[in-house]
This record gives C-alpha cells, sequence and structure tokens, in this order.
C-alpha cells in the first residue's frame, strides 16, 4: 500500500486547475512575438501572408465559396482586380453567412449598425482577440503608463471597443475606470466627479463627447484645465479633425490623438507618440481606391479605405470598402512604427463640390470652432444649393449680449460661403434638444447629423 501523502491529491487538482493559465501564458508570449516580428516582414513576407490570408478565406468563408469572380492570388496587383466586399454584402449575409471558424473557437460576438441601415454581425475567435489586444498595446504603450488612470467612455453594449481598451490598459499596467456612455449608473456629471476625486489622467471617448465634458465642467465651476488632470485624450468613433484636436487640446490642456477602428476589422489604424495614425499593417492589407470608379488612386491623393484582414480566423473579409476617407502621408514617422502612417478624412458621403474642386465637411471645423457666438457643436449637411449648417448660438448671443442672432446667422453665412465659394444655409437649433441628443447618445457625433 503506498503512503498517504497529505495534500498529495489537492496538489495534483490543483496542477489541473493551472494548466489553462500556463497554456494561455504561453499563447501570450508566441502571439506577442508574432505581432511584434509583423514590424519586420520585408514586402515578400507580406505578400505570402495575404495569399494565406486569401485562399483562408476561400477555403473557410461561407460567403468567399459562393462569391463569383473570387480566385487565390500570387502578387499585389492580382488582389487589386478581385471584388469589392460592400456593407450592403455584410448585411445580407447577417447572422453567420460570414463565419469562417468553428463556433467552439468563438470568444466574443459585436454588431455594427453604422449610423443607420441593417445590422452586420462580428466574431472574433480568442486568437483574433488577443491578436488586436497585443497590436494596440504596443502602440499605446507609447502614449499610456502605469502612472496613469484611463477613463473610459465609450459603448459596451455589442461592441468591441470597451472591451478591447480595458484589455489594453491592463496589458499596460493602466488603471481603468469603464464609465460607458448614455447610462443611468454613471451620467455625465458623475463621470466628471470620478474624473476629479480618481485623479483621471487620460480620456478615451468620442471627440464630442470630449468638448461636451469640457463644458459640463466650465458649467460646474470647474476648470478642465487646472481643476482635472486630464492630459490626454484619444478620440474614436467620429473623424476627428485638426481643428477639432486642437480646440480639445486647449480646452483641456492635453495632448489628443486618434484611434480609428470598426466592428468588422477591430482596431484598423492606432496613435503614436508623435500624434500620427498607423495602419495596422500586422493585421490588416489596406488599399486606397476612387470611390466612384474603384480605381487605385494615386500615391498622396485621397481615397476610400478598402481593407483585407489578414490575421483574423473568425471573420476574414476581401476588399472591404469601409466608407472612410483617408490620405497616406509619405514621410516616415520618427516614432519608430515602420507601419503606413494615414490621416483622416472623414466619411465618403461628407464632402462637397467647390469651384477649387473637393472639399471636406471637416473643412469647416476650423471656422466654426473659432466662432465664439456659437457653441462648439453642428452638422453640416448637402443640400442641391450648397451646404446646410445647423449651430447652437452661445448664451451670450441667446440673452442679447453682445451681436444679434441675425447678426451672427449673416456673418457665419458670408464667412464660409466666401471661403469655400457656395451657398451656406445656417440653421439655428434649440440648444436643449441639441445637447439632450449629445448627452443620451452612444455616437454623438452622428446623433447631429439626424
Amino acid at each position: 500500500m503506498s503512503a498517504h501523502v497529505p495534500g498529495g491529491a489537492a496538489r495534483a487538482d490543483l496542477s489541473l486547475e493551472g494548466e489553462p493559465v500556463s497554456r494561455n501564458y504561453l499563447e501570450h508570449r508566441a502571439l506577442l512575438s508574432r505581432v511584434t516580428g509583423a514590424r519586420r516582414l520585408s514586402p515578400g513576407e507580406r505578400v505570402a501572408r495575404l495569399k494565406d490570408a486569401v485562399s483562408y478565406a476561400l477555403e473557410k468563408s461561407p460567403y468567399y465559396r459562393t462569391a463569383p469572380h473570387w480566385r487565390a492570388v500570387d502578387e499585389l496587383e492580382e488582389l487589386s482586380a478581385m471584388p469589392f466586399t460592400t456593407r450592403q454584402d455584410l448585411q445580407k449575409a447577417y447572422p453567420l453567412g460570414l463565419l469562417a471558424a468553428p463556433a467552439e473557437t468563438l470568444v466574443r460576438y459585436a454588431e455594427s449598425t453604422g449610423t443607420t441601415g441593417p445590422r452586420c454581425a462580428g466574431f472574433v475567435t480568442r486568437e483574433d482577440w488577443l491578436t488586436n489586444n497585443l497590436s494596440v498595446a504596443l502602440s499605446w504603450a507609447t502614449l499610456l503608463s502605469k502612472e496613469d488612470t484611463l477613463a473610459v467612455a465609450v459603448p459596451y453594449e455589442l461592441t468591441y471597443v470597451g472591451a478591447d481598451i480595458d484589455r489594453v490598459a491592463e496589458l499596460l499596467g493602466v488603471a481603468v475606470i469603464s464609465v460607458g456612455t448614455n447610462n443611468t449608473l454613471c451620467p455625465w456629471p458623475r463621470v466628471l466627479e470620478l474624473m476629479k476625486s480618481h485623479g483621471v489622467t487620460a480620456l478615451f471617448c468620442a471627440p464630442t463627447r470630449a468638448i461636451r465634458l469640457a463644458q459640463l465642467a466650465r458649467e460646474r465651476g470647474l476648470d478642465p484645465r487646472k481643476d482635472l488632470q486630464v492630459r490626454k485624450i484619444i478620440c474614436v468613433g467620429e473623424h476627428c479633425s485638426d481643428a477639432r484636436r486642437e480646440h480639445l487640446a486647449r480646452a483641456w490642456d492635453a495632448r489628443v490623438y486618434n484611434h480609428y477602428g470598426m466592428t468588422e476589422a477591430l482596431a484598423v489604424a492606432v496613435p503614436c507618440s508623435r500624434q500620427a495614425l498607423h495602419l495596422c499593417e500586422d493585421r490588416l492589407h489596406g488599399e486606397l481606391v476612387d470611390p466612384d470608379s474603384g480605381a487605385l488612386v494615386r500615391p498622396g491623393e485621397p481615397g476610400e479605405l478598402v481593407l483585407t484582414t489578414l490575421t483574423h480566423r473568425a471573420m476574414p473579409l476581401l476588399r472591404y470598402r469601409t466608407g472612410d476617407l483617408v490620405r497616406e502621408l509619405s514621410t516616415k514617422c520618427a516614432c519608430g512604427n515602420p507601419f503606413r502612417v494615414v490621416k483622416q478624412l472623414g466619411r465618403v458621403t461628407d464632402t462637397f463640390q467647390t469651384r477649387m474642386g473637393t472639399a471636406y465637411f471637416h473643412q469647416l471645423d476650423e471656422i466654426l470652432l473659432s466662432e465664439p457666438d456659437i457653441q462648439p457643436f453642428f452638422s453640416v449637411a448637402r443640400e442641391a444649393e450648397g451646404l446646410r449648417v445647423s449651430v447652437v448660438l452661445s448664451p451670450a448671443v441667446r440673452e442679447g449680449r453682445g451681436r444679434t442672432r441675425a447678426e451672427v446667422v449673416a456673418a457665419l453665412e458670408q464667412r464660409l460661403g466666401a471661403r469655400f465659394g457656395v451657398h451656406v444655409h445656417l440653421v439655428v437649433e434649440d440648444e436643449g434638444p441639441w445637447l439632450n441628443r449629445i448627452d443620451n447618445s452612444s455616437k454623438p457625433g452622428s446623433a447631429l447629423g439626424r
């Protein structure tokens, strides 16, 4: 009879329980090695990854197995001759038509509706999820440190972004306060209280949200630059122009960065310490095409971003038209990240024609955000005769101090019209409903365009 060893069975059970933890640790190390190694791939190795990604999608994805005109590729030039995948294709395939991995390998599900329209499904495997977390963490490590406390004010329901940034912060040792959006447990005045009492140093949210929080702080007698400690703002969910970033930097006395992602592809481009935006070429292959013809644009020209996933196992996408306009910058970034630097220009639909050519809605930000007689919230839409710009007047104008309403409207219409050479129709909105839409929407910038 063998001798009884006290605690022997418990130690054996503990070893079995610890096996998944050990295995996950090793998996993290292997994925981190692959993510960091992707920054050193040669052009030939990148083409090989692209070739494997296309083959995987054609074999595993129910959609691409039956999609006409798709075939394996050996060169980049062959990819540009293949069809596009559109948002309408994703909507038609809802809910399972693009799922390329077994159900037991999935760890997260999300949905995207965009601004309007039917749902699109999103799936990720554990490998997809961790690879994305690590990829973002490598870039965010140049922005945040263990001394930071990060308030995450983005949606958490049926979306990846909040959970993704929570994981990223944990990897970096950054304390997180997950406040979400549009909820009764943590309304915006409570968020400001937490930011003050807990010394929040970094804020992750939509740019419209950051502008509104600064305004709410001032209404409560707080100067965001002196009474709060936020010195880093990372904007997501809406286009944030240079003028808007500068406005936020002044309002908060903070450095402002852009982060670009979507449900369909997770993180698309990430910020660096130089406030540039780097395409996630470790996980994605990006092309820029003319929104009308679909042809590749010349270097330096703006184009619609088209994505092909390189590492996604759950839901690979081939030549997915994002609907977002970007421009690739030709200069290498001094931060050390070798991936291409892109500049967001807004949605494909956020353009209008002038005598000088194509202009972008975000170009109005420079004038509108510098105008003291209106609130820093507005929306722009095309009309048959030009542009419709909706604004809210400042309290001083509404209370009869300074210029009249008619004078403000006339001056802004003239100033914008002269700058862009188009007719501008300025519409004054009521403050209450306007701010209510911002405060009670998960996508405050989109809410203003309704």
